[in-house]
């Protein structure tokens, strides 16, 4: 099997379909070893910046941009670390520069969130140390990872309790408690 080197061709849009990232698409091949895949990543020009603090778009306040490197699922028994483009903002409301918000990423992590997921269902069947072995992590990392799902999941599920409209009290509350 033949190894792409630096700068040879490879259609990017057939990569960017691979991947399926919201938003964003690979612009460049870093490396291809047997081993990782480093690829570049990007968001589309026209799409406008979702404001980490806010929660709103920004058009304007363009600010920098900053690249992180997090590591999505392996292709082809590869690890795959994305080279992602995040613009910063100074934001409209209180005029403090916030990174944009990506939906596939967690806010300060190192991994995609399907990543975190594959993490998370290796962790139910196995022991942290062994999920570890199979992808390459430390046990501290794959500890962090679960212990971000595992919270994120508690938020998704726990529906907050509705305040209280009525009361009612019956007669034998009302003769045990002398109200």
């Amino acid at each position: 099997m033949e190894i792409l080197k630096l700068g040879e061709k490879m259609d990017l849009n057939t990569l960017t379909k691979i991947l399926n990232i919201e938003g964003c698409k690979v612009v460049e091949i870093l490396s291809l070893t047997e081993e990782e895949i480093h690829l570049k990543i990007e968001p589309y020009k026209r799409k406008p910046a979702i404001c980490s603090g806010c929660g709103e778009e920004h058009i304007q306040g363009y600010h920098s941009e900053k690249e992180v490197i997090v590591e999505d699922l392996p292709i082809s028994e590869r690890r795959v670390f994305l080279h992602v483009k995040k613009r910063l903002y100074r934001c409209s409301r209180d005029n403090k520069i916030y990174t944009e918000k990506i939906e596939w990423l967690n806010k300060r992590s190192r991994f995609t969130y399907r990543f975190a997921k594959q993490v998370n269902r290796l962790t139910a069947i196995t022991t942290n140390q062994e999920a570890g072995w199979y992808l390459g992590l430390g046990d501290e990392v794959v500890y962090r990872i679960y212990k971000e799902m595992l919270e994120k999941q508690a938020k998704e599920k726990l529906i907050p309790i509705p305040s209280v409209i009525h009361i009612s009290v019956d007669e034998v509350i009302y003769k045990n408690t002398g109200i």
